[in-house]
């Protein structure tokens, strides 16, 4: 065959069509093709169950990188270095000169409770807001201070 159409190809001339030539090829056999979920161990799950997976997978990363009862509010009351204050709803907290600890800490308390007039009968309120006045190395002292201590 592979003679016939060299031959055929140099005087450019096409084969001829030879029916029973062609029928009696044997046809290739039709490529296989494999469903990997027609198993039943690989049964399809819905959007809404996908959807369901991914939002429990990150709810449970949320979890783990903020911690257990990170907001309870027993714990919250136990982290304020004043306990139960109470503000006053028209209360403005004043601009303060912030104390880094180089400054002289008389002059800076005596500043701070001159801001604080207003409010000077309520000693937890002048106590509460001091921190607003503090920055750097001493508001890093002040915020480790136990409540006891304040």
């Amino acid at each position: 065959m592979a003679q016939l159409e060299e031959t055929m190809s140099e005087h450019r001339q096409k084969p001829p069509h030879n029916p029973a030539f062609v029928h009696s090829m044997p046809s290739a056999p039709a490529p296989a093709v494999i469903n990997p979920f027609a198993n039943e161990s690989h049964k399809t799950k819905s959007s809404n169950d996908i959807d369901q997976d991914k939002m429990t997978t990150l709810e449970a990363r949320i979890r783990a990188i903020k911690g257990v009862d990170l907001y309870d509010p027993v714990q919250a009351a136990g982290m304020c270095l004043v306990p139960n204050v109470v503000v006053p709803k028209k209360f403005c907290v004043p601009e303060f000169i912030k104390y880094t600890g180089t400054q002289c800490p008389m002059t800076h308390l005596k500043s701070y409770c001159n801001k604080m007039e207003k409010v000077a009968h309520d000693e937890k309120l002048i106590i509460h807001f001091f921190q607003d006045s503090l920055s750097g190395a001493a508001l890093t002292w002040y915020i480790r201070l136990d409540n006891i201590k304040i």
